[in-house]
């Protein structure tokens, strides 16, 4: 049995008065039982929800299940099902039965391949989607996409389904194939219970019970035949009207009243047989009592259903999660055109780039590596490594901007209902750092070979030539991890990760002759500055350092230093993400 007890929930406002969400919201619910949970927008369906998942913690009041405080100790991951709103959160470049092997992979440990196959399999059977197991999810129909969502819940075999608007936007004939589906969710194990918060009022026949929420309050709980005549309406449609006549404080209170009478009416409880109508009372009438009787009394035989006992599946660990979670990424960027073909033009594109800049001075390199001194061949010279070595620094970050901008912001939807299934906030910055690095590390040291092989070798220090770019773009790709992890949407992720670069660009010091001091103030929060900087120090000891020295008036980091500050810049991207990803939706 789910027992909740006057349970309320406030959301601080900003310079306002605080939102009473929730208001001594009580009802209960028993094994094999589908609720649903109905209320005009802004009823407190969602938050209840939320709060049941475990993902808001309420202001006061209990939830129990069996004998456990769901409060104090939110339910085990893999006893939850969770069905969220929105069509967002399938992996469309996967088919169905991918999506939820994948499922089933983050959210069990210890199963064989065969155990996984054979749970994917029920649960296809279950939502009836076993004949388009094949077909890649961006295809789906809105019904069949729905299905999934449900099926992705089903995988680890929960014991509570919470599903939020699971119907939004379907015909008619559709909600009620769904209503009905959800039946068949709750018997397929006796002690499951099926909540479904929405607005539709067609079809509540197809319900255990219906909880009827208005403003934070609980309105009504009984069988669905019984709301018309509670709210004196001919038909389910009108009594959103209803509730709209009378202020919500007032129907609550209306319900405790009538709340016992009703439970023992319908065997939902203990208390009086008779059936009180509360819209039928008068402000500082006495209320009035209307005895119905059921039918079918006499024909109902009470049954005893002992739940069968199931063990808890557990979950993998985080390491595990994080590398079927590259294996993942690394399937999908194979499967996603538009993805891999850009990241192909930037690996050739980026160095050809480069290389058109580097032509027009070839001539001078290989004048000052014969020897020439003259100031009309050692000043270009200089000028053309200080250029490139920027140029490959910015664009090894350009490419990490790509790849870290959107990483988490653009699947957020994603992550945030795998995390609510059991996937560690940690294996997904794991996964995303593992899928990201080798591609920077490629990109950044081909492009150093291919210039070295045009331009016939480039001065400086082979091992900070290679290292540092590398350095550059895995830092700049976790700090824009960072922002990506932050964000609300990946449009104003990729936004404020180009205001970085940008910025980058002009205070990095090659461009613009900072003085010193300006520049230690500046510079330690420039990833680029370490990046350059560093690579042009090595050349100390060569003919080109001199006047790059005299051109630059800000200070060179040794490339020991770089590699530090590149490393901190790496850490604090890297703690940006995690605090972004541990944060609730």
């Amino acid at each position: 049995m789910l027992e909740i007890n006057n349970l309320s929930h406030v959301v601080p406002g900003k310079g306002k008065e605080p939102l009473r969400v929730l208001e001594q919201v009580s009802f209960m619910a028993p094994g094999g039982h589908v609720l649903a949970l109905i209320g005009p927008s802004g009823s407190g369906k969602t938050t209840l929800l939320r709060i049941l998942a475990g993902l808001t913690e309420p202001e006061a009041g209990t939830i129990t299940f069996g004998k456990r405080d769901l409060i104090k100790q939110p339910l085990y991951a893999n006893q939850l099902g969770w069905v969220p709103a929105g069509d967002d959160n399938l992996i469309d470049h996967l088919t169905v039965r991918e999506n939820l092997i994948s499922a089933a992979m983050l959210r069990g440990a210890g199963r064989t391949r065969d155990e996984v196959l054979s749970r994917v399999s029920h649960v296809l059977v279950t939502v009836g989607l076993e004949n388009i197991a094949t077909e890649r999810t961006s295809v789906l129909a809105l019904p069949q996409r729905r299905r999934l969502k449900l099926g992705l819940a089903l995988v680890a075999d929960p014991v509570i389904v919470l599903c939020d608007d699971f119907t939004v936007g379907l015909d008619v004939r559709s909600e009620r194939e769904f209503e009905a589906l959800l039946k068949m969710v709750a018997s397929d194990r006796p002690d499951r219970i099926v909540i479904h918060a929405t607005d539709s009022l067609s079809n509540l026949g197809a319900y255990d019970t219906v909880v009827v929420m208005h403003e934070g309050y609980v309105a009504f709980h009984g069988p669905a035949r019984a709301v018309p005549h509670y709210f004196t309406v001919p038909t389910y449609d009108e009594v959103y009207a209803r509730l709209a006549k009378r202020p919500a404080q007032r129907w609550g209170d209306s319900w405790m009243k009538h709340r016992d009478a009703y439970y023992a009416a319908f065997k939902l409880g203990s208390g009086a047989a008779d059936k009180l109508s509360a819209a039928e009372e008068d402000p500082g009438d006495e209320d009035r009592t209307i005895i119905m009787k059921q039918k079918g009394d006499d024909e109902e035989v009470k049954k005893t259903v002992e739940a069968e006992v199931r063990p808890i599946i557990p979950l993998p660990g985080i390491f595990s999660q994080a590398q079927h979670l590259v294996k993942r990424r690394w399937s999908l960027l194979r499967r996603t055109p538009g993805e891999w073909i850009m990241h192909a033009s930037l690996l050739v594109g980026g160095p050809a780039i480069a290389a058109l800049l580097l032509l027009p001075n070839l001539k001078h390199l290989k004048e000052m590596r014969g020897g020439s001194t003259a100031a009309d061949v050692v000043w270009p010279a200089a000028h053309t490594v200080s250029m490139i070595v920027l140029i490959q620094i910015l664009l090894v970050m350009f490419m990490a901007l790509r790849l870290g901008a959107c990483e988490i912001a653009g699947r957020r939807a994603i992550y945030e209902r795998e995390r609510i299934g059991g996937v560690s906030p940690a294996a997904w910055l794991i996964g995303s750092l593992l899928f990201m690095l080798p591609i920077i590390l490629v990109q950044s040291i081909w492009m150093e070979m291919f210039l070295d092989i045009v331009s016939g070798k480039l001065p400086g220090d082979g091992t900070a030539k290679l290292l540092l770019p590398a350095l550059s773009g895995a830092a700049f790709a976790a700090l824009c991890l960072g922002i990506s992890a932050n964000s609300g949407s990946k449009e104003r992720a990729h936004s404020l990760s180009l205001t970085l670069l940008f910025a980058n660009v002009l205070l990095c010091g090659a461009l613009l002759g900072f003085p010193k001091i300006m520049g230690h103030v500046v510079h330690p929060f420039i990833t680029a500055h370490y990046g350059w900087s560093g690579i042009i120090d090595s050349l100390e000891k060569t003919a080109y350092f001199a006047p790059i020295d005299k051109l630059v008036k800000t200070w060179f980091a040794t490339p020991d230093l770089a590699m530090s500050m590149l490393g901190v810049h790496f850490v604090v991207g890297v703690v940006l993400a995690f605090v972004g990803l541990r944060r609730r939706g």
